[in-house]
């Protein structure tokens, strides 16, 4: 099942503006790595689901020489690879824009922002990935991570399986009290 063009992760900077250009180059050569090592090729289907919605799109990369995935951490390559996928569909689904990195106090990874009704509003989003197996685990983690997080409009997170490219981007369900 593809849903309209094919995401690009070539187009991550012209996606998120404030994102560091050599950051945004490491993060899409490990995404390239984390796929390519599942035995994944360019334009393999991305199934998606956003909140309860579920699609999917062709995925495209710039190829990576995997002879140099030996001079990153598995780990990282897992990590930063999911922040770049994560990212280009926040933009893609939800015209999601990088602001700046959070710190580790913060309970995100990105602070975000979109136009609602002519306003800013802020979000604060969590990414993780999974190299193999299922993403739902880690999923209810990061949720409970990213509801931590304050002075932000709007709180998500984002998991991506490399095994089955897969992402899930799911909302905290805000409480509901007077302020």
């Amino acid at each position: 099942m593809s849903d309209g063009p094919p995401l690009d992760l070539s187009s991550l900077r012209n996606m998120h503006p404030e994102l560091s250009p050599d950051l945004a180059v490491i993060m899409v050569m490990r995404a390239a790595l984390g796929l390519q090592r599942n035995k994944h090729s360019v334009g393999v289907n991305l199934h998606m689901t956003i909140e309860n919605a579920v699609s999917g799109c062709a995925l495209t990369w710039p190829a990576a020489d995997l002879g140099l995935a030996k001079q990153h951490d598995h780990n990282r390559i897992t990590e930063d690879g999911a922040e770049a996928i994560a990212l280009a569909v926040a933009h893609k689904t939800k015209t999601w824009r990088v602001v700046r990195r959070m710190q580790r106090e913060e309970c995100a990874d990105w602070l975000l922002e979109h136009d609602s009704d002519g306003k800013r509003k802020l979000v604060a989003f969590e990414v993780s990935g999974v190299d193999q197996g299922s993403i739902v685990v880690r999923m209810r983690e990061k949720l409970a991570q990213v509801a931590k997080s304050s002075d932000v409009d709007h709180r998500c997170a984002g998991v991506v399986g490399f095994e089955r490219p897969e992402t899930s981007l799911m909302s905290v369900k805000e409480k509901k009290y007077a302020r």
